[in-house]
């Protein structure tokens, strides 16, 4: 994984060593192993990825964006916890 790759370049090659894994240790052609690995929930969820909105952003980007809705998540429940509302600021 590159940092200047898109979501949808990372998501297509980790489909990719998977479904050759797989045509390797199976002897399938490629195009089958790929269908089989697609089937799966973890094939479907990089398809998501990968033709989804998320899927021309940079990954740099997009690990930013989930590290901030973690953190404001996290935020979330302690505020919670502690019967107070939660303020965030937003940066950028």
């Amino acid at each position: 994984m590159r940092e200047d790759q898109s979501v949808a370049e990372m998501a297509n090659e980790v489909l990719m060593r998977q479904a050759k894994a797989r045509a390797e240790r199976s002897g399938e052609p490629i195009e089958e192993a790929m269908e089989v690995v697609l089937d799966t929930e973890a094939g479907k969820l990089l398809k998501e990825l990968k033709d989804g909105p998320l899927g021309e952003e940079s990954v740099e980007e997009t690990q930013v964006e989930v590290a901030r809705e973690r953190a404001e998540e996290r935020a979330e429940a302690l505020g919670k916890r502690l019967g107070e509302a939660p303020e965030f600021r937003t940066h950028g």
